[in-house]
């Protein structure tokens, strides 16, 4: 399958509009920064699990809170291979096991402002000739300033913001701040994030792995909760 610019301009018009999943990153108290939104080009044939697509992308939080899965992906009629296509990041991010009482919590947010079809690394000129510099700038002002925040990325989108850095002149700090350090490990912590280095979720993680992840998210959440 082609790598680019999924053919929907309905999906392609709302994540211009919401350039994140879940909750707004503003808000959120755990972002988890991932490479882009990946979906089959044949979804829009598929009326009935589109249109649960586009009402997740208008509002993410209402979503997981109706249906008790945090993505589409997941719903028990997604007609697609499930080992594919991006599904096997939120079938390990389920394993985190955090019902829908947090949806509120967690935001999405991805390096490219256009959701995508096909495999990211099979055409990684096209992925770097698709990131918006504005849209670079946001992320890493929403990781590195503002309110507290615990931050994961992982391994593989560390390489991609040194490339970004060095390409592109934006994320220079965050590059530096990723440069050398190991995976799982806390980065960066300060007054106001907590920046994880982790591993993807699109990989094999062991659920060690994820138990732990989880257990220092709930920590973060838990220490970070003023209204609880």
């Amino acid at each position: 399958m082609k790598y680019g610019v999924h053919p929907s301009k309905e999906l392609v018009r709302l994540f211009s509009e919401k350039p994140y999943q879940g909750n707004n990153p503003a808000d959120a108290q755990i972002l988890i920064v991932g490479n882009d939104a990946n979906y089959s080009p044949e979804i829009t044939n598929h009326k009935a699990i589109f249109k649960e697509i586009l009402d997740y992308h208008s509002d993410g939080v209402s979503f997981w809170k109706r249906t008790g899965q945090h993505h589409p992906f997941l719903l028990s009629d997604y007609p697609f291979d499930r080992r594919k296509g991006g599904v096997r990041y939120h079938l390990n991010f389920r394993k985190l096991d955090f019902s829908p009482e947090y949806a509120g919590r967690f935001s999405f947010i991805e390096l490219l402002n256009v959701p995508t079809t096909g495999n990211t690394g099979s055409d990684k000129d096209l992925f770097f000739s698709l990131l918006d510099k504005d849209h670079l700038m946001w992320i890493e002002s929403l990781i590195l300033r503002g309110d507290k925040k615990f931050v994961l990325i992982n391994q593989t989108l560390a390489q991609s913001i040194s490339k970004i850095s060095d390409r592109f002149g934006v994320m220079g700090n965050l590059a530096r701040v990723l440069n050398g350090k190991n995976a799982p490990a806390v980065a960066l912590e300060t007054q106001n994030v907590v920046l994880y280095n982790g591993y993807s979720f699109s990989h094999s993680v062991s659920n060690e792995y994820l138990r732990e992840l989880a257990n220092v998210m709930r920590e973060f959440i838990k220490d970070g909760c003023t209204n609880c």
